[in-house]
């Protein structure tokens, strides 16, 4: 049975741009060839809490998974991070204990980015191309849209405890997660130095 659910407010705050891609069926001239995803009332940027948990989920699967049919899975001794993520075998109750919400743009960034930006600006546009090593000249250029640096997202994980779980051990491994997630990097091009972030919370508070 259910016993216990706890929250847990943190903030990401971003160290280098950040892209996590949106859609869009206008394109303007002269715009972003990849946009970042927004809120299609404020278009304020905000991070899905789906790329949160997915990102988490890999990092904890690359340092513990074992490789089944050509996939990596929790072994058995890892249950209790695979219980964050998704039901495990031997659960009374199949469900995730884990629920990642959707990080928005802190009320202090969406001030401080229009004040600089304008009214209504939230992003910035980077100009990349591939350099071909051959030639020595850029090649395929195209323009990526950006959350910047120094942006502040404000999140939300909720956790459920259930009477056979060890609390303890489900809180200390989602602070572990968000470590990793430190150490590594939220969004796309990671490697070309993008979605790096820092993590800031206090503690877990128990939800009457």
């Amino acid at each position: 049975m259910l016993k216990n659910i706890y929250r847990l407010n943190y903030k990401i705050i971003l160290l280098t741009g950040m892209h996590i891609g949106g859609s869009s069926d206008n394109f303007d001239i002269g715009g972003a060839d990849a946009e970042v995803i927004k809120n299609a009332l404020t278009k304020e940027p905000y991070i899905p809490g789906s790329s949160i948990k997915g990102k988490i989920k890999s990092l904890f699967l690359y340092r513990n998974g074992i490789n089944q049919n050509d996939k990596l899975v929790f072994p058995k001794d890892k249950d209790d991070i695979k219980k964050l993520f998704e039901p495990t075998e031997d659960d009374e109750i199949k469900v995730t204990r884990c629920i990642f919400r959707d990080a928005v743009l802190s009320a202090d960034s969406k001030e401080k980015l229009e004040k600089t930006l304008g009214k209504g600006i939230f992003t910035e546009i980077k100009a990349e191309n591939s350099i071909n090593p051959i030639k020595g000249k850029a090649a395929n250029p195209r323009m990526i849209e950006r959350v910047p640096a120094t942006t502040e997202f404000d999140g939300v994980i909720d956790l459920m405890v259930f009477d056979d779980d060890n609390e303890e051990t489900l809180k200390d491994l989602i602070k572990e997660g968000l470590e990793y997630l430190e150490l590594n990097y939220l969004g796309g091009s990671g490697s070309r130095g993008y979605g790096k972030v820092k993590i800031e919370y206090q503690d877990f508070e128990e939800q009457k």
